[in-house]
């Protein structure tokens, strides 16, 4: 079957070549280190980021993904048969996406993995976990490092569509196994926390490109889920290229540069993601420590949860209203039935997408899927801050 993956790993490969050097949408500088077996580490920037990839690299690559794109019917038997991803489980152990990953590259085969493993909703690459300079240190493989540009603002993870505008991608580095063998721990984490770094305002302060959307604001409030004019939570509305806060009234214009102005012509307290998420998430969690042991954090409704089977798939639990406390989280349907969660049984939490949870507890592993003007986020940073630990995505 390797040999079936790399044939059409190639034709799909010079198709996407052919696309980008006749569109002009994406080129890439950096030596192909054309090594095998190698593992690719990269930052993770939109939805198409292995297209990029295997653009810039001429070897075959596995890549990780994300195990919710196996549930997805025909479609997920497709790309099973087709590129035999390696499954990463959200919102879960990393035991066995780390075996497989070994497995093939010890096969000789090479492995691609997004280090950051999430799209990052503020335009900085996001939080590198140290256990994966302890899989470089332990795969006995070479290393290549790669970092895109320009994909924040072209596929937004906040947003539910793309604009046009400029992507590039570098291909940092290469250390073979015999360099890493030599290095220790700390020094290959700092490595990867270099040659992977990315800050899409950075980049646009220096080239300052544009890309067009006809909305450019809608649904920012997934990302920014509280106001620095007032400091109200869940009170951010967006539409085409505004973004208003409904508690103050304060209104901003959202420009295809990436940058916000207020319409009254007042300075904004932020112009960029950036740094209102960075403000935000420290508003954030000076808010959940002056709560009470049972009280509110932020509320929903339309939402799903599903219990997520290995093998079978997702099944319906319940639909209807979600809460988070600092306490618990519940969900309540049309008819009053009621599930709760209590914060200490939730193991782990991570988003997919714009606004789906995956969550693992003590009584199974879940998904919630959260109306699209939902902030996943603002759930995610307040389950890390309830638990006592740091956000550093």
């Amino acid at each position: 079957m390797h040999a079936f993956h790399v044939i059409f790993y190639k034709v799909l490969q010079f198709l996407v070549r052919s696309w980008f050097g006749i569109s002009g949408t994406y080129r890439c500088k950096g030596k192909d280190p054309k090594a095998s077996p190698m593992l690719v580490l990269t930052n993770h920037n939109t939805n198409w980021d292995f297209l990029y990839f295997g653009a810039s690299f001429s070897k075959h690559m596995y890549y990780v993904a994300s195990e919710h794109i196996f549930r997805s019917g025909f479609v997920s038997k497709a790309i099973k048969f087709l590129v035999s991803p390696v499954a990463r489980k959200k919102g879960a152990s990393s035991a066995e996406t780390v075996s497989e990953i070994k497995s093939r590259l010890s096969r000789g085969y090479n492995v691609c993995m997004m280090a950051d493993g999430n799209r990052s909703f503020s335009g900085e690459t996001g939080y590198i976990s140290p256990a994966t300079a302890d899989l470089v240190k332990e795969c006995g493989a070479g290393l290549a490092t790669y970092r895109l540009h320009g994909g924040y603002f072209v596929n937004p993870r906040w947003s539910h569509s793309t604009r046009k505008g400029r992507l590039w991608g570098e291909i940092v580095a290469y250390y073979t196994a015999e360099q890493l063998a030599e290095m220790s721990r700390d020094e290959v984490y700092d490595i990867l926390c270099r040659d992977l770094y990315v800050n899409a305002y950075a980049d646009q302060k220096e080239k300052n490109y544009s890309y067009k959307s006809e909305s450019p604001a809608e649904t920012l409030e997934t990302a920014l889920f509280s106001c620095p004019e007032c400091g109200a939570f869940s009170c951010l509305k967006s539409s085409g290229d505004k973004l208003v806060c409904e508690s103050c009234g304060t209104e901003l214009t959202f420009s295809d540069k990436g940058y916000f102005t207020r319409t009254d012509g007042k300075d904004a307290k932020y112009t960029d993601i950036l740094s209102w998420s960075e403000w935000q998430k420290q508003h954030l969690k000076e808010h959940i420590e002056q709560l009470g042991p049972s009280d509110l954090i932020r509320a929903d409704e339309d939402a799903k949860l599903f219990l997520v089977h290995p093998k079978e798939g997702k099944v319906l639990q319940m639909e209807g209203n979600i809460a988070l406390y600092k306490d618990r989280l519940e969900f309540k349907d049309s008819d009053g039935a009621v599930k709760v969660f209590s914060a200490k049984s939730i193991k782990s939490l991570a988003v997919i997408l714009v606004n789906t949870m995956l969550f693992t507890a003590e009584e199974g592993y879940f998904e919630v899927k959260l109306p699209p003007r939902a902030s996943a986020l603002h759930y995610m940073i307040s389950y890390y801050y309830i638990n006592g630990k740091e956000y550093k995505r």
